[in-house]
């Protein structure tokens, strides 16, 4: 048994012997006194009061997120009904100790009933037992739950009193298919504390930890609320800004840091990985953009002006401001740039390029797909909610999935599976698109250019927005998307020097990874670079760019490089050329009898 209990009742536990009730003993401990004044919960505790004095049902189930504040409601209710001992029974210990048979939880639940009736008949009190995670004796066993209802009919002329609690996602899934089991609870939701009671609490905490006076301004405390809020909505209020504080108040007794925005930044960062200190400089968006992506200087023109606005905040001119940060389309033939272009918004904007969540949305083409993509989707940025979100092909999508991304767009929220609201006000949202693929056959034919700014660019703009709408068939583009994109980026078809540049880029990549790994020089000759592009000879704008590139690096270069190191551990300078004939230089027959060779250089 624990020690922490009210006064009142402190005499009675006492006498909670192992010899006398050893159920009791073993699997339940008092429920601990408050550490701090319960604030803002007044309204539930006057009901959970009068539940418990109901002549019939009078057992409660306590519905709320983890981390609303299940356990304190219910700590701060013992301490105003002080007529009942209130006991926590500790279900994973119950659980546990039936290591051979689940159903052996049915005999242990009787037990403690059997137990507690005895208990206030001896003692002429009513006990309260508190059952946190509820769930889990449905998920034991089904004798567990049958069981659990005629103790739960007969509780309250046995002198017992039941509080269940469990989250609303765990109810729905485990306990409210079972409905005989659900009329013995009265359901009672606690909702979370709103901004002004959540900040009373963090006062309330500062003052009880002795910190209130080193708190540099009560701006910290809104701070603490609107970044929880804003970068871990996964997480319940008081709970996370609790334990943001709580981390503040760690630092500041064992570094002596001042109880500001700066150590709220570091906490922020340790705990959860968000880094909202980090701001991106808005005078090198574009340059950072370009060196990623090359030859697309108007897409990444339009790129780094959204996200200047996102920088200055001002994406969202609304009263409430609960739109994405950025949404826009991506539209050009495969292997322009537009993937790329989303690893860099992610890497510039959230530092890690893993903040880049990809949807291939081929994948959802069959409207029995959409439950499918709604878990995927709202699970995703559930847990990670400062995302960059690359929803690629989106043409290809059934009709329910593009219907489904509609109050994301406008509203910036999605429902999950469990009714949950997901937050997207965080995220960017990344459209790509292979639509209206004829435009960009004109451009890659007549126009393409080396840098991807030509003023033929935005003329041809209005074009591939009509070209959009005028899509049809398995290729056509959502018209009701259009309406709800902030940008829509044209990438043009590669140019054969840009392609070249790229094949360079990649190469020089290699050749300092594998200086790096296996400490070895790599000389690369020139027709490579012609190998990679040209041999080929493909001029369509859907032949894969720079994307077919990689690829035919990946199959023919990297593997002759990695055989030629496997089997020579101890070169320390070797040459990649082209050995044979290319099909670009075979003026007659087109045929390319070209390969890869790697020698060691002597």
């Amino acid at each position: 048994m624990g020690s922490e209990v009210s006064d009142v009742c402190e005499d009675v536990v006492k006498r909670i012997t192992d010899e006398k009730y050893h159920c009791i003993y073993k699997y339940t401990q008092p429920v601990r006194k408050p550490v701090r004044p319960l604030i803002g919960r007044d309204r539930e505790i006057r009901g959970m009061k009068a539940a418990l004095e109901r002549p019939e049902l009078c057992n409660i189930l306590l519905l709320a997120e983890a981390g609303a504040g299940k356990s304190a409601c219910v700590a701060g209710l013992s301490q105003v009904d002080t007529d009942r001992l209130y006991l926590e029974v500790d279900l994973a210990k119950m659980i546990a100790n039936c290591r051979y048979d689940a159903n052996e939880m049915a005999g242990k639940l009787k037990s403690l009933f059997d137990d507690t009736e005895k208990f206030c008949e001896a003692e002429h009190t009513q006990i309260v037992l508190f059952m946190d995670e509820f769930h889990q004796i449905v998920q034991l066993s089904d004798a567990a739950v049958e069981a659990m209802k005629p103790l739960l009919a007969n509780s309250g002329v046995r002198g017992i009193r039941v509080i269940a609690a469990t989250t609303p996602a765990e109810f729905r899934k485990n306990i409210s298919p079972n409905q005989p089991l659900v009329e013995r609870l009265q359901r009672i939701n606690l909702h979370e504390p709103d901004r002004k009671t959540t900040i009373q609490i963090l006062k309330s905490m500062a003052e009880s930890y002795g910190v209130a006076e080193r708190i540099v301004h009560d701006s910290l405390y809104e701070l603490i609320y609107e970044y929880t809020q804003r970068y871990i909505p996964a997480n319940a209020q008081p709970r996370k800004s609790l334990l943001i504080l709580d981390a503040m108040i760690g630092w500041y007794r064992s570094e002596g840091a001042a109880l500001n925005k700066k150590l709220l930044a570091h906490v922020l960062y340790e705990s959860e990985g968000i880094n909202v200190m980090f701001k991106v400089d808005a005078t090198k968006i574009r340059e950072r953009l370009d060196e990623r992506v090359l030859a697309q200087k108007y897409a990444t023109y339009s790129v780094a002006n959204a996200l200047e606005t996102c920088v200055a905040d001002l994406s969202d001119l609304s009263e409430h401001g609960n739109k994405p940060q950025a949404t826009m389309l991506f539209s050009g033939s495969t292997g322009t740039g537009k993937t790329e272009l989303a690893k860099a918004i992610a890497e510039m904007v959230f530092n890690d390029e893993r903040a880049l969540i990809r949807f291939d949305m081929t994948e959802y083409a069959n409207p029995d797909s959409l439950d499918r993509f709604r878990k995927e989707l709202t699970s995703q940025v559930w847990n990670r909610p400062c995302c960059v979100i690359l929803l690629d092909e989106i043409e290809k999508a059934c009709d329910p999935v593009v219907k489904l991304l509609l109050p994301v767009l406008d509203e910036g929220r999605l429902q999950d599976e469990n009714n949950r609201e997901v937050t997207f006000i965080n995220a960017y949202i990344i459209l790509t698109t292979n639509a209206g693929t004829e435009v960009y056959k004109n451009i890659a034919q007549y126009q393409a250019d080396d840098e991807g700014m030509g003023h033929w660019i935005r003329d041809y703009s209005k074009l591939i927005f009509r070209s959009l709408m005028g899509t049809t068939g398995g290729n056509k583009f959502p018209p009701e998307l259009l309406g709800r994109i902030e940008c829509v980026v044209p990438f043009q078809p590669l140019s054969q020097n840009t392609q070249m540049a790229i094949a360079r880029m990649r190469l020089q990549q290699l050749q300092k990874k594998v200086f790096r790994i296996h400490n070895c020089k790599l000389r690369i000759s020139k027709d490579v670079i012609r190998f990679l592009v040209h041999d080929s000879l493909s001029t369509d704008s859907d032949a894969g760019g720079a994307r077919a590139i990689i690829s035919k690096m990946k199959s023919d270069v990297v593997a002759a490089v990695a055989t030629f190191l496997n089997r020579n551990p101890d070169c320390y300078e070797a040459v990649v050329t082209v050995a044979g004939t290319m099909a670009v230089d075979d003026v007659h027959k087109r045929v390319s009898t070209a390969r890869i060779v790697v020698k060691r250089v002597e």
